[in-house]
């Protein structure tokens, strides 16, 4: 794991598929501009970590971040994107004395009921017997803007080396697999938060359905809610706009 310059850390927990590098460069700079360290790191079986003897689990990966959040001097504030949202949120209610403020960007309160919502996309992602290049495309297509405001070569190349690095790591990649597959809900359990809450929602999201942003901050006492115009990937569409929103929230 790594910290970034910045008085306050943040704890990153990436998404599915993600290491300490799927941030990009945008939106870490833009909190480091703010006052904000972004704390990241490779999760289990990805980047440079190994993927261990433990069966993959949300609860594992939120086991993996609380180890994070005490050797970077816990308790701080902490961001989950994605899957990395349920694990925050895990994080959050299993170690609450690490974790001062909570940041939940484009997650869902259930996966299996998104899931049902949008089949297609989260079959190709649950799928452990598909080859690697099937949820790496279905990801790509969730993450890019569904403006085309990119252009196609840098979407053909955004897909080549989310492959490659699935390729790489396709052990951690089917852990991850089976994780999300089984991600506990949150629901019944979301007014069990102690500390304050901020959810983020994607406009545009072709993930998680719009809507279930509102869904998770409506049931945690005293929750903030933030729509951002933009897909699931947030921290590259609107990295600035993101990062004000976070630290709009930590400096209340």
């Amino acid at each position: 794991w790594s910290a970034g310059e910045g008085e306050r850390p943040i704890l990153l927990v990436p998404g599915f598929g993600g290491d300490g590098d799927c941030w990009g460069t945008a939106f870490p700079r833009q909190l480091s501009s703010r006052g904000i360290a972004p704390v990241v790191f490779d999760p289990r079986g990805l980047g440079g970590s190994t993927l261990g003897s433990s069966r993959s689990s949300i609860a594992l990966f939120a086991e993996d971040a609380a180890a994070v959040a005490e050797a970077a001097g816990g308790p701080l504030a902490v961001l989950g994107w994605s899957m990395g949202a349920s694990v925050a949120a895990e994080l959050a209610l299993a170690r609450p004395e690490l974790v001062s403020e909570l940041v939940l960007c484009c997650g869902s309160a259930d996966h299996q009921r998104v899931a049902g919502k949008r089949p297609d996309l989260f079959r190709a992602i649950f799928d452990r017997n598909a080859p690697l290049g099937e949820p790496a495309a279905a990801l790509t297509e969730a993450l890019l803007p569904a403006s085309g405001k990119w252009s196609p070569a840098f979407r053909r190349a955004f897909r080549e080396t989310l492959e490659a690095s699935f390729a790489a790591h396709g052990e951690g990649v089917r852990g991850q697999q089976a994780a999300l597959a089984e991600c506990p809900s949150l629901e019944g359990r979301l007014g069990s938060f102690a500390m304050p809450v901020l959810v983020v929602e994607g406009s545009e999201d072709r993930l998680i359905p719009p809507g279930e942003g509102e869904i998770l901050a409506g049931g945690i006492p005293g929750a903030l809610l933030r729509i951002l115009s933009g897909g699931h990937g947030l921290v590259y569409e609107a990295p600035g706009e993101l990062a004000v929103a976070v630290a709009e929230f930590l400096g209340r």
